[in-house]
């Protein structure tokens, strides 16, 4: 009813969807006498950076090589392997290029940002924007400490001004979505 699509409208309609399955799942669990918990599953982060991130045809030159590739790097869900991907890429085909570097980066952004319950890192206006889901909204006391110019932090958004955080935007980034989770 009309309470309801309040909830809707805050979370929004899929994830209020997955929240409404989960509840009636657990009530139904609890009535059989089984006391069960479920984590929130949100959906994986978008994030579009001011990177060129990709595997270049000129480092891996046989596509098969690179789609499996691809398929792997979408399977990594620990910021730790990275570092050993790296290592790899380096072993079987030299030092990564920028291009390569910038899309293990974006992987470790990506996986530092779901587990901070991000919903998605975008660049709009030569700012970065960090968007939590509806109904999570940042912490401002305990992002505090990292206010400066070139972060500004409300209530449902994280701006980020990569001009005027310098050469070191990156390192910005990273250590922000991880104080936010």
């Amino acid at each position: 009813g009309v309470k309801q699509s309040g909830h809707i409208t805050a979370v929004g309609f899929n994830l209020y969807c997955r929240l409404l399955a989960e509840a009636v799942e657990e009530q139904k669990a609890r009535r059989a006498g089984i006391i069960k918990t479920r984590p929130l599953h949100l959906p994986p982060p978008t994030i579009d950076l001011p990177l060129r991130a990709h595997i270049p045809e000129d480092y891996v030159s046989d596509l098969n090589t690179r789609l499996s590739l691809y398929q792997r790097l979408v399977k990594v869900d620990k910021a730790e392997l990275i570092d050993d991907l790296a290592r790899e890429f380096g072993d079987r085909f030299g030092t990564p290029p920028p291009e390569v570097r910038n899309l293990l980066y974006a992987l470790r952004i990506k996986i530092l940002a779901a587990k901070a319950r991000i919903e998605s890192i975008d660049t709009e206006e030569r700012q970065i924007v960090i968007r939590r889901f509806q109904g999570i909204p940042f912490d401002k006391q305990k992002l505090q400490p990292l206010v400066r110019d070139g972060i500004m932090v409300g209530t449902t958004q994280l701006r980020l001004t990569p001009k005027r955080l310098g050469k070191e935007w990156q390192k910005v980034l990273e250590e922000v979505v991880r104080r936010v989770g």
